[in-house]
């Protein structure tokens, strides 16, 4: 009875693996023509004994749809990204895509690079490299200390490197390969922190590329609360500057020490997108942009701004406030982001 319960369950095993591995490699044809950079296969039983059969102990990060977990691989520290056993089986297809947009950005410093994954699964487990200090929401926040929180706030410096880290890999996700990949949900939990407080940017299910020749993708609205774009929530339009304001939003984030939904109660932004009453009202709820408001926004920053080279800070929130414009063609792109946090950077170092 128990060699053909072993039977069974190395069958579907079996199963899993060559449907998935079908619908990924349909995925990275259809993403990239076939060309990724290579990962590796892992079991099922692997990756159980790697994390003490997920035990709840190692879990390091969870959202909706996963848990990411704390694993030991040949002497070496993992993230084993586990989806939970409710999640649709429809949403296979972002997992398939996570894994080939994941290795195909796997040559950048700044992205939290993918080792491998498992096809035995139902839904693919993918295999992470170790981030050891957690996200970057787990180190900005000025709030009351908790006995359960472990890691220490991040200086200004730090914050400020790492922002000009993952400005970095985002522009590269829009600029370095033949189609222009929208990343779509950018906050403080999907950038994470290695051993040396290097930034890494995560999370790249719900990404989507911009067809060849058009400067746009209309998909269904995807992102988090106070960090999409208004324009890309009235529309379901993503465009490169749709990531410029979820960064934006983010360096409101680094700069205040406050979470969005703190900063949206303080700063109560009205953008009127939409003449109807009720979505006007919705989008006033949620969103943090920059039009009539931008001296209001002004006076915030300058009153709730962390302590730290002043001539960073103030070049920073100016920046910032660029970002999160209102119309998107007044926001800057990515490769200017990068470039001018490059620059402010090196204001502190001029002055040694």
């Amino acid at each position: 009875m128990w060699s053909c319960f072993r039977i069974t369950k190395e069958r579907e095993e079996e199963r899993h693996f060559l449907e998935n591995g079908a619908l990924l490699l349909e995925e990275m044809i259809t993403s990239f023509d076939g060309r990724s950079n290579p990962i590796r296969s892992f079991s099922k039983q692997e990756l159980e004994r790697a994390t003490n059969n997920y035990d709840q102990y190692g879990i390091l990060h969870r959202d909706l749809t996963y848990k990411l977990y704390k694993g030991t691989y040949e002497d070496r520290a993992i993230s084993v990204k586990k989806f939970t056993g409710n999640t649709p089986q429809e949403y296979i297809g972002f997992y398939m895509n996570e894994v080939a947009v994941a290795s195909k950005m796997n040559n950048h410093k700044n992205v939290l690079k993918l080792l491998g994954c498992c096809l035995e699964t139902e839904i693919p487990t993918l295999v992470y490299e170790f981030a050891a200090n957690g996200c970057l929401s787990d180190h900005i926040y000025e709030e009351e200390p908790s006995p359960l929180k472990e890691y220490q706030l991040l200086s200004w410096e730090s914050r400020l490197r790492i922002a000009t880290e993952i400005a970095g890999a985002v522009a590269y996700l829009h600029n370095g390969t033949s189609k222009p990949i929208i990343h779509r949900v950018i906050n403080s939990r999907n950038i994470f922190l290695d051993q040396n407080y290097v930034g890494k940017l995560f999370e790249f299910g719900l990404s989507i590329s911009i067809p060849l020749g058009e400067t746009h993708v209309d998909s269904d609205v995807v992102g988090s609360f106070g960090f999409i774009a208004p324009d890309s929530f009235s529309t379901g339009r993503f465009t490169e500057k749709s990531d410029v304001h979820s960064f934006g939003v983010v360096l409101f984030e680094i700069l205040t020490g406050k979470r969005v939904r703190e900063i949206l109660r303080e700063v109560y932004v009205v953008p009127v997108l939409d003449q109807d009453k009720s979505k006007s009202s919705l989008l006033n709820s949620g969103f943090l942009s920059v039009d009539d408001n931008e001296k209001d926004i002004r006076l915030y920053l300058k009153a709730n701004m962390l302590k730290g080279n002043t001539e960073q800070l103030m070049a920073c929130a100016e920046l910032a406030m660029r970002c999160i414009k209102v119309n998107p063609e007044e926001r800057p792109s990515m490769m200017e982001v990068a470039q001018d946090l490059k620059r402010i950077k090196r204001f502190q170092d001029d002055s040694l």
